[in-house]
């Protein structure tokens, strides 16, 4: 593979030189901005061999480095050879600064602007362009490099119910556009597939692990809408299903809907879109409204449907949750010490006795010993699976796309006995979970303002993650959704009602092990005795957290009296839905604990 990468480096700097350029960006990113990419558009994986979902890779005339954040410090070193590029960390080392120190000045750095978003555009110019100047590129060198690039898929979209979404598409789509007068806006441009997907009722599988399909969309004041989505696409029932005023086009005739908008106000959201929309848009003499997504703020406010979705998916995950960890548990009793993708597939054929499970919401991470050190770690991208082993600690993160919602759940299970240091710094993440579960905040609190309940006791031990706290979810729709997260990271979104958002505290040791306990909360109104209400959390996830891994002295009576209650909820909702051994095993590993336990 070393070989590989190596011809294809020395294949792209005889293009810069040959276009008298002195750098290349390759971001991550496609033209959607999405996490999750399909195979065709991975183009920072085919240029360096790292598989992660975030990363930057600077290609120049002498040299290369890539840029990876917290997530990814320990599996960059593993996938992209030292020998061709230096490592650096995404945040802590901007690559723009990295571009300014190795660039002649006033170099030539060459971008594409469909793979960057128009705010990235405007930051840099701002201030970088006194160093260097930017380069838009017309074609990607990358698309003429890559000669065994796989062919795009286009799948069919399928239709989601009235009673799985709560409100229909023209209903959603005359909420969204009867806000548009106010601020003067005659059309919005929507460049987010979750986005167009959640407005129009419509799920798709054109990317692996995200069920959406990619297309562009131009909502209107009358809230009628303009969707460029492949023809063969779209099946019978689709007019009937989304409404009066959709009109369909070729994405191929995009620039020309852009067209019909000049003269006009229109809404772009410049951090979700890529840089060619307003470049574009900009050319063609539209008056451009930067605002965010008009969908985003509803889409993550779920809606009583999609709560109930919610709440039902994650008792048949909590189901597949209990059958293979039972299975764990009898199989390392037994002796028997699987390596990680015997585990991972083992999980998914549980999840996948569910018939409503449509796909996986990411790849597995099954992570085992010191493996988990590795946040993102994913056992395909290894020459080979690791294998448990005696007095570890195993560390699994997996979800599922449902039909009617979707998971994320991780947990973090002893093998054999652990140590103290084990226990300690589990039990130190547990008690920051616990913590964030029962926060109560007023209305106008945003994540990061929570972000340290969940750090507290790590760092009262000289400890930290270097990950955020959590991170919205969708509803059949990407795991990773915003506009609200918790993280050190100012996000200025407000935590509402119906919003769904992972609490997933870690510890990593490199070398050694790697923790981390994931519910899926979602936030609701909890009534006090007090001047006024306030919110909370109220936990989604049903599956028992490893009793074995705690030590009960450093856990106080409050914290002892959260996790028997949050043991009982389990125990509640799985309990009739398993028989024999996992019933046996989920009796035992919701028992409640005491002190003196």
């Amino acid at each position: 593979m070393q070989e590989q990468i190596s011809a294809r480096i020395l294949n792209l700097r005889h293009w810069l030189k040959e276009n008298q350029l002195d750098a290349l960006i390759i971001p991550h990113e496609n033209e959607y901005l999405g996490e999750y990419l399909p195979a065709h558009d991975e183009r920072l994986q085919w240029a360096t061999g790292f598989t992660g979902s975030a990363g930057v890779a600077i290609i120049t005339q002498t040299n290369a480095s890539i840029f990876v954040d917290g997530r990814y410090t320990v599996q960059v070193t593993k996938q992209v050879p030292d020998t061709l590029f230096e490592y650096h960390h995404l945040t802590e080392e901007p690559y723009l600064d990295w571009i300014k120190e190795n660039v002649p000045a006033s170099g030539n750095v060459a971008y594409d602007p469909k793979l960057h978003s128009a705010a990235w555009l405007s930051h840099a110019n701002f201030n970088y362009s006194v160093y260097f100047q930017f380069c838009a590129l017309e074609n990607n060198p990358i698309d003429q490099l890559w000669h065994d690039r796989p062919q795009p898929e286009y799948s069919p979209l399928w239709l989601m119910p009235a009673e799985t979404t709560g409100i229909d598409s023209l209903s959603k789509r005359q909420q969204i556009s009867g806000d548009f007068a106010a601020s003067g806006i005659d059309s919005a441009i929507l460049t987010s597939p979750e986005s167009i997907c959640w407005l129009l009722n419509i799920r798709g599988s054109d990317i692996s692990r995200l069920p959406v399909v990619l297309c562009y969309a131009i909502l209107h004041a009358d809230a009628s809408i303009d969707l460029f989505i492949h023809q063969q696409q779209v099946i019978d029932g689709f007019a009937e299903h989304v409404g009066d005023g959709v009109r369909l086009h070729s994405p191929d005739s995009l620039l020309d809907g852009l067209n019909q908008l000049k003269g006009k106000q229109v809404l772009l959201d410049n951090n979700n879109s890529n840089a060619w929309f307003e470049i574009t848009l900009n050319e063609l003499g539209v008056h451009l409204i930067q605002k965010p997504d008009p969908c985003l703020l509803t889409k993550a406010m779920k809606n009583q449907s999609e709560i109930n979705g919610m709440q039902a998916c994650h008792i048949r995950d909590g189901i597949a949750m209990a059958k293979f960890l039972s299975w764990l548990d009898s199989e390392v009793n037994a002796g028997h010490l699987h390596d990680e993708a015997t585990l991972s597939d083992t999980l998914q054929d549980f999840r996948f006795e569910d018939p409503t499970l449509i796909d996986l919401s990411f790849d597995t991470i099954s992570a085992a010993g010191s493996n988990a050190a590795m946040c993102h770690y994913n056992h395909n991208n290894q020459p080979a699976p690791g294998q448990l082993s005696a007095d570890s600690l195993y560390l699994v993160d997996s979800g599922g796309q449902y039909t009617d919602g979707t998971t994320d759940i991780t947990r973090t299970v002893a093998i054999g006995q652990v140590t103290p240091f084990m226990k300690q710094q589990f039990t130190l993440v547990l008690k920051g979970h616990i913590a964030l579960a029962s926060a109560r905040f007023p209305d106008g609190t945003t994540g990061h303002q929570l972000d340290a309940l969940a750090r507290q006791y790590l760092w009262q031990y000289g400890f930290d993650f270097d990950h955020g706290t959590g991170h919205g979810v969708g509803h059949c729709l990407n795991v990773h959704e915003g506009p609200q997260r918790i993280s050190k990271a100012v996000n200025h979104t407000a935590l509402q009602p119906g919003m769904v958002i992972s609490n997933e505290p870690g510890y990593y040791r490199e070398g050694h092990f790697g923790i981390r306990i994931e519910n899926l909360e979602r936030v609701v109104r909890v009534h006090t005795d007090g001047d006024q209400d306030m919110f909370g959390f109220e936990p989604l996830t049903r599956c028992p957290i490893d009793l074995r891994v705690i030590d009960q002295q450093l856990l106080t009576d409050a914290e002892i009296t959260w996790l028997n209650q949050y043991h009982q909820k389990v125990w509640d909702d799985i309990s009739p839905l398993v028989d024999g051994e996992v019933f046996t095993w989920l009796e035992k590993a919701t028992q409640p604990i005491g002190r003196d336990s």
